[in-house]
C-alpha cells in the first residue's frame, strides 16, 4: 500500500503531508512537505482514550473493551479504576484474553476497584503499601494509580483515600489519577497530596464549584495544581462534562490537556457512544485539531511513559480518518446541547503492525 496522508506530527504538534507505505509489520510515514493539504485522509499515532472503565460485565461500570477500542480508532485502552488489587486476578484471566486493543490500568486504591459508587466502605483494607507491591509486580499492565474523591463517593472517609492514593503512587513510581466531582472534599484541601505528571480527570464537570471562577478562569486551587504540572482530563462520561464550562475555560491560556471519554456502561449508549463522538464535540466547541490529537496521542503516551508510541518510522500504531461535513446536535451532562456541522470519522487503524480497513471489517470483509 501506498497513499498519501495529512500526519500529526507530535514532536512538533502540527500536521503535514507524508506518504503512508508499507504492510503489515512494517508500516511507516515519510514526509513530504508542510505545505497546503495534499489529502484529506488524517493520520495520527493510534489514539489513546486515557480514561475507560473496561472489566467487562463487573459493577455499575465495566463494559466491553472491544466496542470502544480499534474499531473506533482507539488503539489503546486505559481502565481509570474500575480493577483493584483484589480483582485484578479475574481480570487478567476472563478478560484480558479477549481484548484485541492494547490496554493499560490505574489501578484502584480500594482493592475491590470501582464496582460502585461507594467503593471506600471498608477502608482499613486500603493499603498503600499492598497496593504499590501489586503495581510494582505488574508494570507491563499497570500504568498509575485511581482514587475518586467527589461528593458522589467520598461520605464520612475524608481526604484519606486520596492521601493512600498518593502514598502508593510515590512508593510505585506512577502518577496519581483523581476524580473529581461535587463538593465536598474541596480541590483546595487535595493540593498538597498532587505532583508534577498527575492527573485531574472530570475537570470540566458541572458539579463541584471550585475549579473554574465564574468567568472561566482557574480557581487558585486549580492554579496550584497548574503550576505543580497536574494534567488536565476530560473524562466525559455521563455526569462529568458541561459545555458552558469548558466553553468559558477556552477563552483564557489552558495548557493542552488529555481527552479521556470515560467510556462506561452508561456513557456508551448516550453522550459520549465513542471517541469519535467525544472528538467531534471537541472541535465544535474550538479545540484545534493539533490540541485534540495532543490530547489522544502525545498526551497520554506521556502519562504512560510509552516512549515510542508517536514514531512514523517504523508506524506499530495509528489511527486514519477524516473530518467530514456531519450535522448533529450533542448533548452534555447538563442537558446543555450544541449542534455542530463537522465531525470525525474514523476509517481505519493500525493495531499493532496490522492495518486493519473498518468498513471492510464491518461488512465482514478480509
Amino acid at each position: 500500500m501506498q497513499r498519501k496522508v495529512r500526519y500529526y506530527d507530535a514532536r512538533e504538534n502540527r500536521m503535514r503531508n507524508g506518504i503512508l507505505s508499507g504492510r503489515d509489520g512494517e508500516w511507516c510515514v515519510q514526509h513530504l512537505d508542510d505545505g497546503l493539504p495534499q489529502s484529506d485522509c488524517l493520520l495520527s499515532p493510534g489514539w489513546i482514550d486515557m480514561h475507560t472503565h473496561i472489566f467487562d460485565g463487573v459493577g455499575l461500570f465495566g463494559t466491553s473493551g472491544e466496542a470502544i477500542g480499534y474499531r473506533t480508532g482507539v488503539c489503546m485502552l486505559v481502565d481509570a479504576g474500575t480493577v483493584g488489587e483484589y480483582t485484578l486476578d479475574g481480570f487478567t484471566r476472563y478478560v484480558a484474553p479477549t481484548l484485541t486493543t492494547n490496554y493499560r490500568l490505574f489501578l484502584c486504591i480500594s482493592p475491590i476497584g470501582v464496582i460502585f459508587h461507594h467503593e471506600y466502605n471498608a477502608m482499613q483494607y486500603l493499603d498503600p503499601d499492598r497496593c504499590a507491591s501489586c503495581i510494582r509486580a505488574h508494570r507491563d499492565q499497570i500504568a498509575g494509580v485511581k482514587v475518586r474523591m467527589g461528593k458522589e463517593t467520598i461520605r464520612h472517609e475524608g481526604l484519606e483515600p486520596l492521601r493512600l492514593a498518593s502514598l502508593a503512587a510515590r512508593k510505585a513510581d506512577v502518577p496519581m489519577m483523581v476524580h473529581i466531582g461535587g463538593n465536598p472534599p474541596y480541590l483546595e484541601d487535595m493540593v498538597p497530596y498532587f505532583e508534577k505528571g498527575d492527573v485531574l480527570t472530570h475537570a470540566f464537570n458541572g458539579r463541584g464549584n471550585d475549579v473554574w471562577n465564574s468567568d472561566g478562569t482557574p480557581t487558585r486551587a486549580l492554579s496550584a495544581l497548574l503550576e505543580k504540572g497536574v494534567i488536565l482530563d476530560v473524562g466525559h462520561g455521563s455526569s462529568s462534562f458541561d459545555f458552558n464550562r469548558f466553553e468559558k475555560a477556552l477563552r483564557h491560556p489552558l495548557p493542552r490537556f488529555l481527552m479521556g471519554t470515560d467510556l462506561h456502561q452508561s456513557a456508551i449508549k448516550h453522550l459520549v457512544r465513542n471517541m469519535g463522538v467525544m472528538l467531534s464535540k471537541m472541535y465544535g466547541c474550538g479545540v484545534s485539531l493539533e490540541d485534540i490529537l495532543y490530547g489522544v496521542t502525545q498526551g497520554p503516551a506521556e502519562v504512560l511513559r510509552l516512549q515510542d508510541w508517536c514514531g512514523m518510522e517504523p508506524l506499530k500504531n495509528a489511527t486514519l480518518f477524516r473530518i467530514v461535513d456531519h450535522r448533529e446536535t450533542y448533548e452534555d451532562c447538563q442537558g446543555n446541547q450544541r449542534t455542530f456541522d463537522k465531525a470525525f470519522q474514523v476509517e481505519a487503524t493500525i493495531l499493532n503492525g496490522v492495518y486493519h480497513d473498518l468498513a471492510k471489517e464491518s461488512a465482514g470483509q478480509t
